[in-house]
């Protein structure tokens, strides 16, 4: 998801254009697909347009091929794919002033070492360091699934509404195509990287199994947090369980995109500090080092 969002808008237009063509009513031959693959049929036709398929994905479309709603499987694909590259789109965009910062400084020390002398570079690169092993500690605990990260300042907010994401994702599309929730919700469960929330989605999984319907079991759990809890209990007994999973989802993106932003504006802020600082040395450094002859010359 923090890589290129081109891969997921390419993806959710071949869903599309399959699904158009699958509306008009077109024989699987015309459009390159092989009709002896049965239900993996739509997987295959994605792939010879240069499509990845996620493992929800494969079962998605395999169960709603068999269910007799390909078209619709495509399109839900499609429109999670590009609410997957408006998150990325997100992401870059509320990072790249910070990331523009921490780039220029060093280079300005650099450009004007031999004037200014060695120490900020020095100094900026100590700092860089120290950045850098803890960003190195912060990615390995994200992928242990630490869930320590949660408590963690700034990076915590974020941590607690993406973790639910991958398996809101999932789940709607395993259960939307078709699938029983019993088992949509198991392969939901190991999309979760987050070891605290996967142990209680687990103890929810053994709930599911037992009969007991999902907004219990997820109850009974803790598992989620209280507003995804809410709105799939009101969706379940409503009938409408497909459409609460959805609504969660794009609760969860939205509100994961507000602290996003709140998290990079104060790395910006930390970043403009840091730079204003550097900068200031750099100048003071400069004039320094520039009149230093004069003043020798005027004692």
């Amino acid at each position: 998801m923090m890589l290129s969002y081109r891969a997921d808008e390419r993806a959710a237009l071949v869903f599309d254009d399959l699904a158009s063509a699958l509306d008009a009513g077109l024989p699987l031959e015309t459009i390159g697909g092989n009709p002896q693959l049965g239900d993996h049929v739509l997987m295959d036709l994605c792939w010879q347009r240069g499509v990845k398929l996620r493992p929800a994905e494969k079962l998605s479309l395999e169960a709603g091929w068999k269910s007799g709603s390909g078209s619709a499987a495509l399109r839900k694909r499609a429109a999670a794919r590009r609410r997957r590259a408006e998150f990325t789109r997100t992401v870059q965009s509320a990072l790249a002033y910070p990331a523009l910062l921490f780039v220029l400084l060093p280079l300005c020390a650099l450009a004007t070492m031999s004037i200014v002398g060695p120490a900020v570079a020095i100094v900026i690169a100590g700092v860089y360091l120290v950045l850098c092993v803890l960003l190195v500690v912060l990615m390995r605990k994200l992928g242990r699934g630490d869930s320590a990260l949660e408590r963690y300042p700034v990076v915590g907010g974020v941590v607690l509404e993406m973790r639910e994401m991958p398996y809101l994702e999932t789940l709607n599309a395993l259960y939307a195509a078709g699938v029983p929730i019993v088992d949509a919700h198991r392969t939901a469960v190991a999309t979760v990287r987050m070891q605290g929330l996967r142990e209680q989605l687990g103890v929810a999984q053994r709930l599911l199994e037992q009969g007991r319907p999902l907004r219990e079991a997820l109850e009974t759990s803790a598992s989620l947090s209280k507003e995804t809890r809410a709105l799939i209990a009101t969706g379940e007994q409503a009938g409408q369980l497909e459409d609460s999973l959805d609504r969660a989802l794009t609760r969860r993106t939205e509100v994961a995109e507000r602290k996003l932003r709140a998290a990079a504006r104060l790395i910006g802020a930390v970043a403009y500090g840091l730079a204003v600082i550097g900068v200031a040395s750099i100048v003071v450094l400069f004039y320094l080092n520039y009149y230093a002859p004069i003043f020798s010359m005027m004692r």
